[in-house]
């Protein structure tokens, strides 16, 4: 998947989300989503963390809603 592709995919995934809940990203501590937005698109390494954690759960979708039947 193009880079910038999933950097659009995940920060409109993240803007469905209120601005107001905050989120733990593994050994980098705890981000707001604004935070998290502002880290995906400077491709930080929370960012790039970010991103793989998004495309994981989209990739694990159809398993989850198999489940869930």
């Amino acid at each position: 998947m193009k880079e910038e592709y999933a950097k659009k995919l995940v920060v409109e995934r993240l803007m469905a989300i209120p601005p107001n809940v905050s989120f733990s990203v593994g050994e980098y501590g705890d981000f707001t989503r604004n935070d998290l937005i502002k880290e995906v698109m400077k491709n930080s390494k929370v960012g790039k963390a970010t991103i793989e954690m998004e495309l994981n759960f989209i990739r694990q979708m159809p398993k989850i809603s198999q489940m869930i039947k």
